[in-house]
């Protein structure tokens, strides 16, 4: 089975973009076409490929859709791609990250006090890697910058908005400790 032309033009668009395209801007591209169509199109796309066996498959991320390799070659796409440029994350950036997804907008001093040590570098860290953002000041005394996560955040851990992320509850689940084996950082987190 061939694929019609309006999929095989949805599927070029998404193909040559870098970055997730809405399904708004494919409808702005193609004459003609609605948001809903498109959507209808990359449906029929993903269910083309799953038939056909392919090893991808378009995804919604970040607000668009991009094109994503099956679950199960993970195992070997991270293979590929080891010290490609991807970013790797310590874990203090990565707890800095999950405190602020949870409770964004938060202040520094809120995530030291979940994390107990010094945030400031973590921070300028996430802050130059445009995974964080300023997102105003705090109205208690001090006026204290607030933080919040950013497009580029939910792109790179391959979200579409941050309702994607688990529940604190299935995370504290999980029995997610740090490396001193305190109290979950995520059960703290959730008290406040």
């Amino acid at each position: 089975m061939a694929l019609e032309p309006s999929q095989r033009l949805i599927e070029a668009l998404i193909f040559a973009s870098p970055e997730p395209v809405p399904a708004a801007r494919l409808a702005e591209v193609i004459d003609g076409m609605t948001s809903e169509e498109a959507v209808a199109v990359i449906a029929e796309l993903n269910a083309y490929y799953d038939r056909q066996g392919h090893a991808i498959h378009i995804v919604r991320a970040a607000g668009g859709y991009r094109f994503a390799t099956l679950p199960e070659f993970g195992k070997w796409v991270k293979q590929l791609l080891a010290g490609s440029g991807r970013v790797r994350f310590s874990r203090a950036a990565l707890e800095t990250l999950s405190i602020i997804a949870y409770k964004q907008p938060v202040s520094k001093s809120d995530i030291e006090s979940v994390r107990r040590v010094d945030g400031g570098g973590v921070l300028k860290l996430l802050l130059d890697r445009r995974l964080i953002k300023i997102t105003g000041r705090s109205k208690s005394a001090g006026r204290a910058l607030l933080y919040g996560t950013t497009q580029e955040f939910l792109k790179h851990f391959g979200l579409d908005s941050l309702a994607d992320l688990p529940q604190i509850s299935e995370l504290a689940a999980m029995k997610i400790k740090t490396a001193q084996e305190e109290p979950d950082l995520f059960e703290k987190a959730g008290e406040e």
